[in-house]
């Protein structure tokens, strides 16, 4: 009786596995948008038309937004301005995930501030046109890592204790300029 039930456990197991696997592996919104930002700058470069409106729609479908205390130019008008015969974008979340796009020379970092609301879900994604090799480190207020995003994994999520401002630092470990798409859901 105790080895069926082992054996009905150990199939359960066995079979549930992929399932929690391939969920495991769905990108977020913020990292689809973060993706879908970097692939639309590619497209802009290679002049492809159809590519640059499939991550237009992409951006649009989620509700993507520049972040509120971002100072840089937002690339998304120029793209629309690329692709005029596209749907107009539909509106989204108020909520939605923000973005801001940067540039940051070989060796050198960029940081920000951001707030983070106490018990609910905190997610950055980061991506580069051409993976260049950046890192990211979310700090809290006492300057203590929260998350670490190196060259490999570009998602991070955490559900902050306080309601309170983090600094978000981004680094070129390269000797070129990095492009950089950084989403904030």
């Amino acid at each position: 009786m105790k080895r069926a039930a082992r054996a009905t456990l150990a199939l359960l197991a066995l079979v549930s596995s992929p399932m929690l696997l391939a969920q495991d592996r769905a990108p977020a919104r913020g990292e689809r948008v973060a993706l879908a930002l970097a692939t639309a700058q590619n497209a802009q470069g290679k002049k492809d038309r159809r590519e640059l409106a499939s991550a237009l729609a992409v951006i649009d479908r989620s509700g993507a937004h520049p972040l509120a205390e971002w100072n840089g130019t937002d690339p998304v008008p120029q793209w629309r301005a690329l692709v005029p015969d596209t749907a107009p974008p539909m509106r989204g979340s108020p909520l939605g995930p923000g973005y801001r796009s940067g540039q940051i020379m070989g060796g050198r970092s960029e940081s920000f501030e951001q707030v983070f609301l106490s018990g609910q879900k905190a997610s950055i994604a980061l991506s580069t046109p051409g993976n260049a090799p950046i890192s990211l480190h979310v700090l809290d207020p006492e300057r203590k890592p929260v998350c670490v995003i190196r060259n490999t994994k570009r998602t991070c999520h955490w559900v902050p204790i306080f309601t309170q401002r983090y600094t978000i630092e981004v680094h070129n470990s390269g000797d070129g300029v990095a492009d950089y798409f950084l989403v904030i859901d």
